[in-house]
């Protein structure tokens, strides 16, 4: 329905849109609406990709089986990328992966800090509730880093092997009450 609106505006009023690249489109030439409309789709369909990512559970179980995701493979495999992954955090981390776009990370760097600094860090997550699916971003951080985390499980044996459960525990309580804080928060705006 708003690729129709959108089609309506551009073809009644002659128009001219720049792209990040600077390309020019003429929408009232029939050649460059096409161009301008499958560019609009094709940024759709790497936003709908982007959002996957961040909501996809890195650990899953399906049919008595588990299956990885990408990121999760990354961190069974790569023990360098294991190492910059599982540290101690700090607010600043967080900033950093915030500004690099790493939000699933971001989010679990928030799950390991919590609940030092609480209040800051609901606002982080609270921040990013109106344009993303914080809820299930929590979760699927939570499914991709804890089950790799080295306070949790050894991969020394090539496959893991889980020897802190109570950790893991700890790591799925924090994460459902910063969900809980989050709800509380959005009761609390819809109150003002």
């Amino acid at each position: 329905m708003i690729r129709h609106l959108i089609f309506y505006i551009l073809i009644s009023s002659p128009l001219y849109v720049h792209s990040q690249n600077e390309k020019v489109y003429n929408l009232s030439d029939s050649a460059d609406l096409i161009e301008f409309i499958s560019e609009l789709d094709r940024i759709e369909i790497e936003n709908k990709k982007w959002l996957n990512t961040l909501t996809s559970k890195g650990v899953t179980s399906k049919n008595e089986e588990i299956v990885f995701d990408e990121e999760a493979i990354k961190l069974l495999k790569d023990k360098s990328y294991r190492e910059k992954v599982y540290r101690e955090y700090t607010l600043y981390d967080v900033g950093l992966s915030f500004s690099e776009m790493d939000i699933k990370k971001a989010f679990w760097q928030i799950i390991n800090i919590y609940p030092q600094k609480k209040d800051t860090l609901i606002q982080y997550v609270f921040a990013f509730d109106k344009i993303l699916p914080v809820d299930e971003i929590l979760l699927a951080s939570f499914y991709t880093y804890a089950f790799f985390d080295p306070k949790i499980t050894r991969l020394d044996t090539g496959k893991p092997e889980v020897y802190r459960p109570d950790i893991f525990e700890d790591y799925f309580r924090r994460t459902k009450e910063i969900i809980y804080y989050l709800n509380f928060a959005r009761a609390n705006e819809q109150d003002i």
